[in-house]
């Protein structure tokens, strides 16, 4: 994708980096990228070429419900380097990272329109979601944006649905944390990609025949424990919405090992490659991306190692034909 400027709102105060191009900004934690925020993100960019200003994204770290409640933990569709890539597939110029602290929670609609909007950001065009709230209290709203910023297009997204269901970061946790990876990936509008690096296993998938690679996923939200398949790629920064060519179909069990008996239970991600053959130790410390595509079974507990197998021999076969559709 295009080369996207990442800055900090401390950066902003000391110096206008924007002062030479205005924003086509749109507003928001963009957690995922899905539909919803695509087109989004579609009339910024329209407006940004008609007006020749530069695609921007405003986000807030921390998100603004973790800032008014710290002790929530809202479980992440995107580790924070892959929104970032997304947002360059997506053809954004600049994101705009702003701390969320006391001073930027008691702003007005008003001031948060012109000091942040108009002084730092140079906005000649707004573009947010049909529910947007904004401001102290989030008390500002679409006519705020109107009266503050009369010369700037305002646009307001109407909401994205599929099949009666709308797009949404929340609708898509749950759909991920009830397995229903195709619901999820149909708002989504792609594969959920989980990656991280592999370590090195206990090595018991090797015992049982089918060597497993297990990537520890840092900050992201894993689906409900059970058996997926997809699809692998074997490279960092795998792109976000479209799977390379060179991608390697997978089974994965997620989930504590119920059959394997363990001092302490911890969430693993076990990857089975469904093709090529790779040295018994040729993948540590590489990163992988699973693109998720269907969920295979629950987690079930085993009456010893050949019942385990039979059922990875099962479950494989069932991978094979899922992803060879």
């Amino acid at each position: 994708g295009q080369s996207l400027k990442v800055i900090q709102s401390q950066d902003l105060q000391n110096h206008s980096l924007l002062a030479e191009e205005s924003s086509s900004l749109t507003i928001g934690n963009f957690d995922g990228c899905h539909l919803g925020h695509q087109e989004l993100l579609r009339l910024a960019r329209r407006a940004a070429n008609e007006r020749g200003a530069k695609t921007t994204v405003l986000t807030f770290d921390p998100h603004p419900r973790e800032y008014f409640q710290p002790t929530l933990q809202l479980p992440r569709l995107f580790q924070p380097e892959q929104k970032l890539r997304a947002l360059a597939e997506l053809g954004v110029d600049r994101v705009v990272v702003q701390s969320f602290d006391q001073e930027l929670s008691q702003l007005t609609p008003e001031r948060f329109c012109k000091d942040l909007l108009l002084n730092h950001l140079k906005t000649t065009a707004v573009t947010v979601g049909y529910d947007f709230r904004f401001g102290k209290g989030r008390t500002g709203t679409l006519s705020d944006f109107h009266n503050f910023l009369p010369e700037a297009l305002i646009q307001e997204a109407g909401e994205v649905s599929i099949g009666g269901q709308t797009a949404s970061s929340s609708m898509i946790r749950k759909y991920l944390q009830l397995s229903q990876i195709f619901k999820a990936n149909e708002l989504l509008g792609r594969a959920y990609l989980l990656e991280g690096v592999i370590q090195k296993g206990k090595q018991l998938g090797r015992q049982l025949g089918f060597p497993t690679a297990n990537i520890d996923v840092k900050s992201q939200l894993l689906p409900e424990a059970g058996v997926y398949c997809g699809f692998a790629v074997l490279t960092a920064n795998a792109p976000i919405f479209h799977q390379p060519e060179n991608k390697i179909p997978c089974i994965l069990n997620i989930g504590y090992r119920p059959t394997i008996a363990q001092d302490k239970p911890q969430l693993l991600v076990e990857t089975h490659l469904l093709m090529g053959e790779y040295g018994q130790d040729a993948l540590y410390d590489l990163p992988m991306g699973i693109y998720l595509t269907h969920h295979i079974r629950g987690e079930k507990k085993f009456n010893g190692l050949d019942e385990l197998k039979a059922q990875i021999q099962a479950d494989c076969e069932k991978a094979r034909a899922k992803t060879a559709q």
